[in-house]
């Protein structure tokens, strides 16, 4: 037990180095940040000693970013540890930065060991129910049961998923589920979705345990957000990456909000925008901390960023589309991504958040679907997304002579979402930037953003990273699981 507060100990420690960061700033500049590592240059120096963490390179921020930064850290640390502990890749390493500064270092596991051999009984436990059991919902069990014990041992709160939906049927689970549904879904168990049901079943077990119900919505469906409302005024949380409540009817929205209110829980929604890159986190950080976000843009589809990153002079945009459907990109009708919806839908909700009450409606598009292919229809057989290509060649000359005036004036083509708060409005649409834009600088399927706020200026905070795929998805949502469980380590 001695040797657990040890380790508790320099954990705290590490935090408390990184808020003695606060005040050790001199240089009054902005600063670009790639995924979320290197916002907090400042706060990684001083914690350095405490963790064994990679350097971060470059002159520290001014006091306000870097006090922005630490929050932003701590709202995002969740969706670092996630990250790590779920799955190995680019993704996590480059988050495991950030999380150190509020964990024991990695050298050290001793600390996680010894905690996780009495990890399982006393501990305060959240009930989660999954609904949309599809790619983002096995992978997020799938990293639920992998972190698992290192969990256990560090927040002191077990996380077991007790239900899970599918589109026609659900199962309700009890203590293992986590490990049930990881070794495959019990076919034995199975009875027809009920959303009403399910929460109730949620809400109960943590009734009885004294712990917390939290209930994860996959889908991209009306259907479960239409819920939101009961189940955050009867105390379970509900974490999303579907965009539909965000963005769908702001009666609905305030609601939900309200009820948050009203049942003592939480709206979580970090993935609803880029996935699993810190975005809301840090912008709902930076405004609690005082500062004031005039503009946030960026490039938020991750197929339209593969298609204008890989286009180039000399090649037909017709050809781009075709090997983007080809490489799994878009949706099966490409309309659908070059219609700009999605992006529409994600800056309604970067809007709501800097406080803009729009509606989906209130924020213009420009589509890159031809006004004739809008309402078109495949021949009968035909493959709809080949044959939309096809009829897409009669408009490559019109996109080529966009390509070359870019390229004439040193600039890049790029599909941006942009929110102007003081002008209170937004807007999506092709634009025009110069090659040393940050913009220029994605690759492949890159999402960023960047807010230009009273603090960030004149160059804005940049964060930048792969803003698609289930496991980045799942790591985000994973960010607000660990939201809720941070929670419960307070309150026990």
């Amino acid at each position: 037990r001695s040797f657990d507060k040890a380790c508790r100990f320099r954990r705290r420690l590490a935090a408390m180095l990184a808020a003695v960061a606060l005040g050790s700033a001199a240089s009054p500049a902005s600063r670009r940040v790639p995924l979320a590592a290197a916002s907090v240059r400042a706060a990684a120096r001083v914690a350095a000693s405490s963790n064994r963490a990679a350097p971060v390179d470059g002159p520290s921020p001014s006091v306000p970013a870097v006090a922005a930064s630490a929050l932003a850290v701590l709202a995002a640390g969740g969706r670092l540890r996630a990250a790590r502990a779920g799955r190995a890749g680019s993704a996590a390493a480059a988050l495991c930065m950030v999380s150190s500064l509020t964990r024991a270092s990695a050298a050290e596991p001793r600390c996680a060991r010894r905690a996780a051999s009495g990890a399982a009984e006393g501990l305060p436990t959240l009930h989660l129910a999954v609904v949309g059991y599809g790619l983002v919902g096995k992978e997020l069990v799938g990293q639920i049961a992998a972190a698992a014990e290192a969990l256990d041992a560090e927040m002191g709160v077990r996380v077991e998923v007790v239900a899970a939906a599918r589109s026609k049927t659900m199962v309700l689970l009890g203590q293992g589920g986590t490990s049930e549904l990881v070794s495959g879904w019990p076919e034995g168990k199975e009875e027809p979705v009920d959303l009403k049901k399910l929460g109730e079943h949620v809400l109960a077990l943590a009734a009885s345990s004294g712990g917390r119900a939290l209930i994860v919505d996959n889908t991209a469906s009306d259907e479960p957000a239409d819920f939101y409302e009961s189940w955050l005024a009867a105390g379970a949380d509900v974490a999303t990456p579907n965009k539909r409540a965000g963005s769908g009817p702001y009666s609905r929205y305030e609601r939900i909000l309200a009820a948050a209110k009203t049942g003592g829980s939480r709206f979580l929604y970090e993935a609803t925008v880029g996935a699993g890159l810190p975005i809301m986190g840090p912008l709902q950080a930076l405004r609690r901390a005082g500062d004031e976000v005039e503009k946030v843009e960026g490039i938020f589809s991750g197929t339209l960023s593969y298609i204008f990153n890989t286009w180039k002079p000399g090649m037909a945009f017709s050809e781009v589309v075709a090997d983007a459907k080809a490489k799994g990109f878009t949706e099966p009708d490409p309309r659908d991504d070059l219609s700009g919806t999605d992006v529409q839908r994600k800056v309604t909700i970067l809007a709501r958040e800097l406080g803009l009450a729009l509606e989906l409606e209130d924020v213009p598009v420009k589509s890159l679907v031809p006004a004739r292919l809008q309402d078109w229809e495949p021949p009968a057989g035909a493959n709809l997304g080949d044959a939309f290509v096809e009829e897409l060649k009669a408009d490559d000359g019109e996109m080529e002579q966009l390509l070359k005036e870019a390229e004439a004036a040193g600039e890049v083509l790029r599909f941006v979402g942009e929110v102007d708060v003081k002008a209170g409005k937004a807007s999506v649409k092709l634009g025009r930037f110069p090659k040393d834009h940050p913009f220029a600088s994605t690759q492949f399927a890159d999402n960023i953003a960047a807010f230009s706020s009273k603090w960030y200026t004149p160059r804005p905070l940049v964060v930048q990273g792969p803003g698609a795929g289930a496991a980045v998805t799942a790591a985000g949502v994973f960010s607000n699981v660990m939201e809720v469980m941070s929670g419960m380590k307070r309150a026990a």
